[in-house]
């Protein structure tokens, strides 16, 4: 089987955990022989995954340039996020637009690409990932008449933890409405989705996320912390934003330095609320155990688990969360909210309402001051992850299920 995929984000070029689950599901599609061609929109070189076709608008099609550098524009961020956002480069005259005048144009234009390259790629079933890939899939299926296949990561309501952008949610309400198949990543993505865009129930393939055994795990030296080593390192990791509930990180760490004065709290990754949390941790007076280190990646990111006694995820809302299978994997136990998506497939991870700092700040003390709990935890939670229902191959497996029944349908 062949199957044309078009993602958004991809190494090196990534904002948040799409291009980290792209990776790991190519990764597994193409050990159970499935043949991808993964279609991105920036300039894209030498693909780093043996057997994948790679695929970006580096000058194969005149229909698409985009300029992709760092920015707050992301499929991942919230209503106020998706403005016009201009980029100046050294030396290159006035400033210039990072997607085109805006993000919608570029999907457009994303889109416009798709079907010429639908119609020259050989393939068997189409997958586009979140809703900023769905026109490009959809463009794609009329040219070439093959079967859609919707991944689904999280929903507008997820990122902003209301109705967000009317326009967001237009399109993925459509873009899910017409595909043949959805792939979700928890149950309880799958329920949202029917609550909120009432998709038929029976169209849903629940697929949890895997986790690379050849990425984390392994024997990475942390060297000597700059933290030194008998301090206690609380972590928080992932966007700095309100879905993800950093708030609630610095007022469970104002919380956990009155029991534990010497403790110190890592903040690792980038978003809106950056700014306003380096202003807050001085106002909560622990600015000076409060470290942000902007958006870690590799060997950076396995070291940073691993000074850590403990990862915090305090979400808001969280279709899957990746970050515990990392966090896990790495033997750092790991709070969860309750309602997350890797809360549905994970027991050794404890965990709480993210809204309930009192609770969360309990568990936190009880692994810093327990080192038996915190090695518990640490030695079953690195096991859990490593049995086969967790590795890249089981998601893999489930996803060519998906496009198998997709294909049959359109048969």
């Amino acid at each position: 089987m062949r199957v044309l995929m078009f993602g958004w984000e991809f190494p090196p070029y990534q904002a948040g955990g799409l291009a980290t689950a792209t990776v790991g599901l190519v990764k597994g599609l193409l050990r159970i022989g499935i043949e991808v061609t993964l279609v991105v929109p920036f300039p894209v070189g030498e693909t780093p995954i043996a057997g994948l076709r790679l695929l970006g608008a580096d000058g194969h099609s005149p229909h698409l340039t985009v300029h992709r550098v760092a920015s707050p524009l992301t499929p991942y961020g919230g209503a106020q996020e998706y403005h016009e956002v201009f980029a100046r480069t050294p030396g290159a005259g006035p400033a210039r637009p990072v997607y085109g005048t805006d993000l919608f144009a570029e999907v457009e234009r994303f889109a416009g690409l798709a079907g010429e390259i639908a119609a020259r790629e050989p393939h068997d079933v189409i997958d586009a990932h979140d809703w900023i890939a769905f026109a490009a899939g959809l463009r794609a299926r009329e040219v070439s008449g093959k079967p859609l296949v919707a991944h689904i990561h999280a929903i507008e309501f997820d990122r902003t933890g209301g109705d967000g952008h009317p326009e967001i949610a237009r399109r993925e309400h459509d873009g899910l409405m017409a595909a043949d198949r959805v792939v979700s990543n928890s149950y309880r993505l799958r329920d949202l989705c029917v609550e909120r865009y009432q998709i038929e129930p029976g169209k849903f393939d629940v697929v949890h996320w895997g986790i690379d055994d050849e990425l984390g795990g392994q024997d990475v030296a942390i060297g000597t912390s700059p933290l030194g080593p008998e301090t206690p390192v609380v972590l928080f990791l992932g966007r700095v934003t309100s879905q993800k509930g950093p708030d609630y990180f610095l007022a469970m760490a104002a919380k956990v330095a009155g029991y534990v004065p010497q403790a110190h709290f890592v903040v690792a990754g980038n978003g809106d609320m950056l700014a306003s949390l380096i202003h807050r941790s001085a106002e909560l007076g622990i600015a000076d155990r409060v470290h942000f280190t902007g958006g870690l990646a590799g060997a950076d990111l396995e070291r940073v688990y691993r000074m850590a006694d403990v990862c915090v995820m305090p979400s808001r809302s969280e279709p899957f969360g990746l970050v515990a299978l990392e966090s896990l994997q790495n033997g750092t136990p790991c709070i969860i909210p309750k309602n997350a998506g890797v809360a549905e497939v994970v027991q050794n991870a404890l965990k709480v309402d993210p809204w309930d700092v009192d609770e969360m700040t309990n568990k936190v003390v009880a692994i810093l001051k327990y080192p038996g709990l915190r090695d518990e935890l640490s030695e079953r939670g690195r096991h859990e992850v490593s049995l086969p229902r967790f590795a890249l191959d089981e998601p893999a497996r489930m996803t060519g299920a998906s496009y198998r029944h997709a294909v049959t349908m359109s048969a």
